[in-house]
């Protein structure tokens, strides 16, 4: 009898892998830039200048907005001299660094103040900065360095996602009034004013697109899971599931998710506070529209042609 002998070849795995990071890192007067995967092609920014006049208060607005882009690079605690390291870039690169921007409002009273809405790259400053004859460029294959860098990818992460959770209630809501009705009474003067909040477009576009990266970006870590969805239909395209082992980022984003809803009856200076339905995302999903009933002093109206409405009242998360 003839036997027949099977050899199992066994394909060993190994137990961990390395992972390269595809990244650059620059090194300008002390501070540390990173520039990852991570970090989106351009970021959204809201800022407000100060100027004599609105060129000026526009320049100033921009170069606040750049300075903004430019902190979610740096990878190192800030100084004082950081920070002005920060606004001199900024100052120096402000042409060419901003895709575009929108003047929201400008308003002139003993100056001219214009909030304006920048769409800034932080991969051109990247590739500003590269070629600066002070930069100085880390470069290093080993495993210290890929350690270092992964610690300072992860740091990274932290900031961009805090910054775009933040800004939220800040310039990604947009609150409008749909009608005020002045009601009979005698006395006191009532108002009832219907408002609405919804998401505002392109911001709500720009969120979703760094949410999308930021699920491929925590592929395959399983704790601390954040779940975020967007619309009732689909499957696929209206969630996504961010997996991070890092118990702050997540206790961030939900903190964020479920913070209060503010109204800022502006020239009334009225504030009122709702708890999101479920989560902010789910605003467009439910709809989001109040009507307040309010009684002033009939003086206050005086000289108010309109009333305006914004998502921010002092004292903000």
């Amino acid at each position: 009898m003839k036997h027949i002998l099977l050899v199992l070849a066994f394909i060993c795995q190994p137990v961990f892998a390395f992972y390269s990071v595809d990244a650059i890192s620059l090194i300008f007067k002390g501070v540390q830039f990173l520039h990852t995967e991570a970090v989106p092609k351009e970021i959204v920014i809201t800022e407000t200048g100060v100027g004599k006049t609105q060129t000026e208060a526009v320049e100033n607005a921009l170069q606040l907005a750049i300075s903004k882009g430019i902190g979610v690079l740096i990878v190192t605690d800030q100084t004082v001299d950081g920070d002005q390291v920060v606004r001199n870039l900024a100052a120096s690169y402000s042409s060419g660094v901003v895709n575009s921007y929108e003047i929201r409002s400008c308003k002139k009273n003993t100056a001219v103040v214009c909030e304006v809405t920048a769409k800034v790259s932080p991969w051109k400053f990247m590739r500003k900065l590269q070629g600066d004859s002070q930069t100085m460029q880390v470069n290093g294959d080993d495993l210290l360095m890929k350690h270092r860098t992964a610690q300072a990818t992860m740091q990274q992460r932290r900031k961009i996602t805090e910054y775009y959770f933040s800004q939220i209630r800040k310039i990604g809501l947009d609150a409008k009034i749909r009608e005020v009705k002045i009601l009979p009474g005698t006395g006191t003067a009532k108002i009832a004013i219907d408002y609405e909040v919804k998401w505002n477009p392109d911001y709500k576009k720009s969120m979703i697109a760094f949410l999308e990266k930021l699920e491929k970006d925590t592929e395959g870590e399983t704790n601390q899971q954040v779940y975020i969805q967007w619309g009732p239909t689909g499957f696929f395209e209206n969630r996504v599931r961010i997996n991070t082992q890092d118990p702050y980022l997540r206790q961030m984003m939900i903190a964020y998710l479920y913070a209060p809803i503010e109204v800022n009856l502006v020239e009334l200076g009225i504030c009122e506070r709702f708890d999101p339905p479920d989560d902010v995302f789910k605003i467009d999903w439910y709809g989001f529209r109040k009507q307040k009933v309010i009684e002033i002093d009939a003086q206050r109206l005086s000289g108010i042609r309109k009333l305006s409405v914004s998502t921010t009242c002092k004292n903000t998360l």
